[in-house]
């Protein structure tokens, strides 16, 4: 008895330098059915060339391969196309940089398998990260990672900032994931706001084994750091406005209060001024809980300064 088709979905953009090496270890993957969706959101490199040249050669390795070229649409709306074209049950997402571990498939599907547990809607792994140049890259500090198995309460981890799911160990259920929307175009963290509806609609797992590496890039500047903390702000305030009763007040507070001082470490050295604001903002959050408003406010002080 065959096992069940499982998919690849490749949002590729702008990644020639990759996309060979990130092929090479889907092909690689000792999980015996397997189709690939790689859409490229309109590389200006030649990603498209390189990838449509490499499946070419290795089409007998799937079922089914979807390979095209669009104009460009953003990540977000790209990764929803590449999901929504697939046909397995479980997608695993993967970016077109990033590369997978020969058991990942094989493993997650396996643990999905033992689990049974209805509803779930995400599953995850732990992943170690590598260079431009293929290399290990050593972290300064451990991640947070939540427990092994399934969680109905990953949200408010994800929400407190401990949880850490590591964007190519993803698999997703495909069906769950195209009921809630997707990724939301609008926002620049994607990806945490998926995991955050996904989490406080349906359970998701962590299988605790290192299953991808994370292909880490130079050039991490405070302006992208600033941008980055804006999109988080953005996003919470999305989530508490969507879904009010998932998180417990006190939580609210305490991550608000966590997250003020981060914009506070992010923008005193230019504007140190804005002091008073913080330290308002801190004993407030003390009595009452923020509301979505509270966290756009600090999202477009800082996105302002980022652009």
């Amino acid at each position: 008895m065959k096992p069940p088709l499982v998919s690849i979905a490749i949002p590729a953009y702008r990644h020639a330098g990759f996309i060979e090496a990130c092929l090479a270890s889907v092909c690689a993957q000792t999980y015996p059915e397997l189709e690939l969706v790689l859409l490229d959101d309109g590389s200006p490199d030649d990603t498209f060339e390189v990838a449509k040249r490499f499946l070419d050669a290795h089409r007998d390795r799937f079922r089914r391969i979807v390979v095209e070229r669009h104009e460009n649409r953003g990540v977000s709306a790209n990764s929803n196309a590449c999901i929504a074209a697939c046909s397995g049950e479980w997608v695993h997402l993967l970016g077109s940089d990033d590369l997978l571990h020969p058991e990942k498939v094989a493993r997650i599907q396996q643990a999905i398998e033992e689990w049974q547990t209805p509803g779930l809607a995400l599953v995850h792994a732990d992943a170690d990260f590598v260079n431009e140049h293929g290399q290990p890259v050593l972290r300064s500090s451990l991640l947070p990672r939540p427990p092994a198995g399934p969680q109905t309460d990953a949200c408010r981890w994800i929400f407190m900032g401990r949880h850490s799911i590591f964007n190519p160990t993803v698999a997703l259920h495909r069906e769950s994931f195209l009921a809630i929307g997707g990724f939301d175009p609008d926002l620049a963290l994607e990806d945490i706001d998926c995991w955050l509806r996904l989490s406080a609609r349906h359970a998701i797992a962590r299988v605790p084994e290192v299953l991808a590496s994370y292909r880490k890039h130079p050039g991490n500047t405070l302006r992208r750091r600033v941008r980055m903390l804006a999109a988080q702000f953005f996003t919470f305030a999305k989530f508490v406005e969507a879904y009010p009763r998932s998180i417990a007040e006190e939580d609210i507070r305490r991550q608000f209060r966590k997250n003020v001082w981060r914009f506070w470490r992010r923008i005193r050295k230019r504007k140190p001024w804005l002091l008073p604001m913080v330290l308002t903002a801190q004993w407030h959050a003390r009595k009452r809980t923020p509301g979505p408003e509270d966290y756009r406010r600090f999202g477009a002080i800082l996105e302002k300064i980022a652009n």
